[in-house]
């Protein structure tokens, strides 16, 4: 249930590699956009009983995703991280049994990210730097569906929809958001009847990566979005993060 709305690995790709820019100032400049993070705790409470999942993502001056997850249902949660390098090697660990499956996928918080960037954005237009006190959502949309394209795979929220909740400053560089998403379910009568929450705090200020170059990778286990690349292999040799990333780097 918890990735009946899952896209795919490069949506999060485009928007926290591509179209992440982290601004160094200690306040926000005007031309802050909501996509802008260093780093963001997202939580989610999707339609059903009890699914619920956290995720802590951070970005590298390097270019590399950290997702530390805590995904849970009824009874059970599973925890652990997954780490993207170079965009092309997924390393994961933890989640217990379920290790081959959420290991090796950042579809779940890709999805989770674009959407509440999304609603975050027709919420504030004018981004972060906009929010200077506590301030109400309260948007409707009757026309135009929120379409999720990771150019893998796509998916849509028809319309109608609205979203309300409020967004508030924390400090000069953080903003918290707590957004009550409802959407259409395409059945006759039911306009609005799925629903999620979405809340978090953003941080638009630098901030340091997790995991440093000398980051040992035993404990990891590695999954490759190409099964052709290159570099395939080259983690049965580096010892470090560093040398992983510089591993990938030579097999160009």
């Amino acid at each position: 249930m918890i990735y009946r709305y899952a896209i795919s690995l490069n949506c999060l790709v485009f928007l926290l590699l591509a179209g992440w820019s982290v601004p160094a100032q200690a306040e926000l400049p005007p031309e802050t956009r909501w996509a802008d993070p260093s780093s963001v705790r997202l939580d989610v409470e999707f339609p059903g009983n009890g699914y619920h999942a956290t995720w802590d993502l951070f970005r590298c001056d390097c270019g590399d995703l950290l997702v530390r997850s805590e995904l849970s249902v009824p009874g059970e949660v599973e925890k652990g991280e997954t780490l993207l390098v170079e965009g092309r090697v997924i390393l994961s660990r933890g989640f217990g049994e379920q290790q081959e499956e959420l290991g090796a996928s950042l579809d779940a918080p890709a999805l989770m990210m674009q959407l509440a960037l999304r609603l975050l954005e027709r919420a504030s237009p004018a981004g972060p730097s906009a929010i200077s006190a506590s301030s109400d959502v309260d948007v409707e949309d009757e026309i135009n569906p929120i379409h999720l394209d990771s150019g893998g795979a796509e998916g849509s929220f028809i319309a109608p929809w609205s979203v309300n909740g409020t967004i508030l400053p924390v400090g000069d560089t953080q903003r918290r958001f707590d957004l009550q998403f409802r959407f259409s379910t395409g059945n006759p009568g039911e306009d609005l009847a799925g629903s999620m929450r979405l809340s978090g705090l953003a941080e638009y200020a630098d901030t340091q990566f997790p995991l440093g170059p000398s980051s040992a990778l035993e404990g990891w286990q590695a999954s490759w979005r190409d099964k052709a690349d290159p570099a395939v292999g080259t983690e049965k040799s580096a010892s470090t993060l560093e040398e992983l990333r510089m591993g990938i780097r030579a097999s160009d």
